[in-house]
């Protein structure tokens, strides 16, 4: 089910128009800083316009770039480690219905940045592949070339971590 043809100019830029924000978002999330997030991004498309011959019609296109960058915000953790990361004050515009849904949105974000300063690195991005990219257990050990059972250990950490750090969101739930 391969096609011949790479993406034209004009797919690589509707791809781009409608779907950089969230590949941003999720280098942003992984990486904890503004710039590597850019840098990330821009390499991505990079590397996806130059290897654009590789790309197979199995998936979608904006499928395929979002992969390549998120494997390059993982290499600009790589390559900056061990150094601290900024945290989390900015996010993506969410285009919600509501100012009081707006308002919650922001809250929880707010929330969750603070709870990620909890995780280690290891807990933080193993958290955000498996629940927010939904990568599989066996992508994320052969990505950071840990052991799968590192990896779990990993999150089921983060996990309990985030709820104790949240979980005065849960009783604010109830109440809405």
């Amino acid at each position: 089910m391969q096609s011949a043809e790479p993406p034209t100019r004009a797919e690589f830029h509707e791809a781009i128009s409608s779907r950089s924000d969230r590949w941003y978002a999720a280098c942003l999330k992984i990486t904890r800083n503004q710039d590597l997030a850019e840098d990330a991004v821009q390499e991505a498309l990079l590397s996806a316009w130059n290897k654009r011959h590789q790309f197979q019609h199995t998936a979608r296109l904006e499928t395929w770039i979002h992969r390549i960058a998120v494997n390059a915000a993982l290499q600009q953790l790589r390559k900056n480690r061990p150094g601290v990361f900024e945290s989390l004050e900015t996010d993506v515009p969410d285009e919600t219905d509501t100012p009081e849904r707006a308002q919650h949105e922001h809250d929880l974000s707010n929330e969750l940045s603070a709870a990620f300063r909890v995780l280690s690195e290891v807990e933080r991005v193993c958290f955000v592949l498996k629940h927010l990219e939904q990568w599989r257990l066996k992508e994320i050990s052969a990505e950071l070339d840990i052991k799968i059972d590192t990896v779990k250990q990993a999150i089921f950490r983060a996990v309990k971590k985030l709820r104790i750090q949240m979980q005065g969101l849960q009783g604010e739930n109830n109440e809405r």
